[in-house]
């Protein structure tokens, strides 16, 4: 009987100490080092909130507009502006600066906030995230690059960790995710 009381013991802990350690690896693989008009941030600084991360640039066109301008109608319909922030993670380090780039962003959602990393470290959370970009350079162009870049948004718990990423860029299915997200 004391075997069993042992085993069981050992098994709960075991569990217990694979749940935290998987944990925190699922929140180390999205977490960055950041600069902002807060000043130095990461995934888990802003704990009271729901986080949705997207990658884009002040300078773009079409694409960023536009997934900014749906989603911030999204959380303005589900009321929940008080409980999601926004991290917009520029990819065009030499234009955006980080005050530009944090007024860009609170144009479309004010509960947001510009992200701006080093080299190195936007080109690891890019492929840690998954996502893509590049530099193209533009010949006779008033902006002499753009910035082709992947569109999805990834969402995350308040603690930091991962939920979902968003591809399907549509107005019901942001609605779907951003409901599963804030259900807890």
């Amino acid at each position: 009987m004391k075997r069993l009381a042992y085993a069981i013991l050992l098994i709960a802990l075991a569990l217990g100490a694979y749940i935290l350690v998987d944990n925190r690896l699922k929140i180390a693989k999205y977490n960055f080092d950041a600069n902002s008009t807060l000043g130095a941030v990461n995934i888990t600084s802003f704990k009271d909130e729901y986080k949705i991360l997207y990658f884009g640039y002040t300078f773009c066109p079409d694409i960023c507009p536009s997934t900014l301008t749906i989603l911030s109608s999204v959380i303005d319909e589900m009321g929940l502006n008080d409980r999601i922030k926004v991290l917009f993670v520029t990819l065009d380090l030499q234009r955006d600066s980080e005050k530009e780039c944090d007024e860009f962003a609170k144009y479309f959602y004010s509960n947001s906030v510009c992200l701006k990393m080093k080299d190195d470290e936007l080109k690891r959370v890019v492929e840690n995230y998954n996502a893509r970009y590049k530099i193209v350079n533009l010949q006779n162009s008033a902006m002499d690059y753009s910035v082709a870049h992947s569109s999805s948004l990834y969402l995350f718990h308040k603690d930091g960790k991962f939920y979902k990423e968003i591809s399907n860029l549509t107005k019901d299915e942001i609605r779907k995710e951003i409901l599963g997200l804030t259900k807890n």
